[in-house]
Parts: C-alpha cells; structure tokens; sequence
C-alpha cells in the first residue's frame, strides 16, 4: 500500500477497534445490569474463535491484531456471562447438564472452522471468516431479540457501536480486497439485519414502556 492508502486503513481500523471496543463493554455492562447475556451463542463462540485465531494463531497487521487480541481476553467476560446467565435459556430439549459441555462444543467447532477456513481459502488477514461473523451476529440479535420478546442485555447503543464499527473497517477491508463481489453483499446484508434489528428494539421498547435513548 502506499502513505495514502496505508493512513486510509490505520484510520480505518482504529475507527472500528474503538467503536467495537465501546460495544464490547457496553454488552458487558448492560448484561451486568440485566443479569442476561448480551451476545447470542453462536457469534459469541466464533468472535472467541476468530480474536483468537487472528490475535495468536494468524495475527493479523496493525492495528487489528491489537485489537484482536485485547477484544478475545473482553470475549472471556462475555464468556463468563454467558455461563453465568445463559442456564436459565438453555433450551428444555436438551439435558441440564448439557449446557458447559455444548459452550465447550460451539467454541471448539468454530475455532476449528476458522483455521480450516483460513487454511483452504488463504485468507490470512480473516476477511472472510471475520465478515461472515458479522452477517451471523446481525442475523442472531434479530434471533435473539424475537425469542426473548424482552430487551434484556440490549440497548441501542451496544447496536450503534458494533454497526458502525463494522462500517468503519469497509474502506480498509477494501484495500485489501477490492474486487470481492461477496464482501460486497455481506456488507450490504449486515447493515439491512441491523436496521431491522433497530426497528424492532426501538417497538420492544416501546411495548415495555422503555425510552431507549436513557437506557445505556
């Protein structure tokens, strides 16, 4: 890259790191508050995955390998919350004590998946599987949301700062890979499931009497 389109992508990438670093404990916090996980299983378990992977295993080029590595130890709080208070909505098809053994399962398959595809697809910088990770969070807090019927670990800022975090790393993201017509589409899907997401937490928070502008 040259001076311009390495300071295009060092902005870029700080952008993300601090908005999505604001997400982060935004989630922790409100999950504290609501004594609810706030990040869905199967993100959860891949964004475990794809820090470490991406942190330690494949580091990725400054600044996001920084950011990789400080967003997988916040990931172990988010973690513990979910050991913590995710019991109480394992599904009552599955044995009780099913539940540590199947957060050690999501953790392991993704993590595998993410080496295999890193490994098949040489995607050594985590394009693909990190943009993946952020259609499956977009499309999982619609899920999340839907199943509760409660906003409960949500509140609009966790969505604001994770959005346009993601937002924010597009223009470094196409640096790297200017002519993925897949990358394209993901961005475009994330941002549609994330405006549905708004539009259906601002209604929950009207049916439960909520001003979701004081709820941080």
């Amino acid at each position: 890259m040259n001076p311009q389109e390495t300071l295009i992508f060092q902005i870029s990438g700080t952008t993300t790191l601090l908005l999505w670093g604001m997400a982060y404990l935004l989630i922790i916090r409100r999950a504290f508050k609501d004594r609810s996980y706030g990040m869905p299983f199967a993100p959860m378990c891949v964004n475990v995955a794809y820090e470490f992977t991406f942190g330690f295993v494949f580091p990725d080029v400054p600044p996001m390998n920084y950011a990789n590595i400080a967003w997988f130890f916040i990931d172990l709080v988010i973690v513990y919350q979910y050991l913590r208070f995710g019991r109480d909505e394992f599904p009552a098809l599955f044995p009780r004590n099913w539940f540590l053994p199947s957060v050690v399962l999501g953790i392991v398959t993704a993590f595998v998946g993410v080496v295999a595809m890193t490994v098949e697809f040489h995607d050594v910088n985590g394009n693909y599987s990190g943009w993946g990770d952020q259609l499956l969070i977009s499309i999982s807090y619609v899920a999340l949301l839907a199943r509760r019927q409660s906003i409960r670990g949500q509140s609009v800022y966790i969505l604001l700062s994770r959005m346009f975090g993601s937002i924010a790393l597009i223009p470094a993201q196409y640096l790297q890979a200017p002519d993925s017509v897949l990358l394209v589409f993901i961005y475009v899907a994330f941002i549609v499931f994330d405006l549905i997401y708004l539009t259906l937490l601002l209604r929950q928070c009207r049916l439960e009497g909520i001003n979701p502008w004081r709820r941080v």
